[in-house]
């Protein structure tokens, strides 16, 4: 249920004339949802402003599923790839939901920036990237970088991420299973990160919500 133009321009269908006729992404053209050539009144199916719309399950009406852009969650090809995994493991009898509370976004520039989550929260904490450890094996001068990590926390858990960096959108996987996963601050704190990595940027990224979230609980004791 997703339409995506071949990766030759020649190939291309002519742009429509009216800018609501056609929306662009990064990588692929997705063409109007109601497009005559589909034919999803045959199937029962409306297709809104947003896409079509869908249950938890991907489900669009009995024994009909949609994944992709067509739903209008998150155009997004991760976002795509993650549907048709909830949709086969639906047919193949096994009950599944879809969980959009973290996706991830990478903008893949020099450097890479990232993020994941919730974009405010009572308690945030940023690292420029020049503060982590470096050894020989780096090779490019992230010391005068302008790279930097920030979570966002509501006290008990990290509830989003984003940052700016070499290969971001890798460390920025370790938040984004922790959003998901609803981890614990005081176990990410406790979490092992290796030597020498740009993930070694959590550990000083988590110290500072800690004594933020220990102010905000004890305000007498910052006196």
């Amino acid at each position: 249920m997703t339409a995506a133009a071949s990766c030759d321009p020649r190939a291309w269908p002519s742009v429509p004339s009216a800018p609501d006729q056609y929306r662009y992404e990064l990588g692929e053209f997705s063409w109007k949802f109601n497009s005559p050539t589909w034919k999803l009144e045959s199937v029962g199916v409306t297709a809104g402003p947003h896409g079509i719309g869908v249950d938890s399950r991907l489900r669009v009406g009995e024994r009909l599923w949609a994944i992709g852009d067509v739903t209008g969650v998150r155009l997004l090809t991760h976002v795509g790839k993650y549907q048709g995994e909830i949709v086969a493991a639906n047919i193949l009898g096994e009950p599944r939901e879809a969980n959009y509370e973290a996706v991830p976004d990478v903008v893949y520039t020099d450097p890479q920036a990232a993020s994941v989550g919730a974009t405010e929260a009572r308690f945030s904490a940023t690292v420029p990237i020049s503060e982590v450890a470096k050894t020989a094996t780096y090779t490019h001068d992230y010391a005068t970088a302008n790279g930097f990590l920030t979570l966002l926390s509501d006290g008990d858990r990290l509830t989003g991420a984003y940052a700016l960096g070499p290969e971001a959108g890798e460390w920025m996987q370790q938040a984004t299973l922790a959003i998901r996963a609803h981890v614990p601050l005081h176990v990410l704190r406790d979490t092992i990160q290796p030597f020498p990595t740009f993930s070694e940027i959590y550990v000083a990224a988590l110290k500072s919500p800690r004594n933020q979230i220990a102010v905000a609980h004890h305000p007498t004791a910052a006196r």
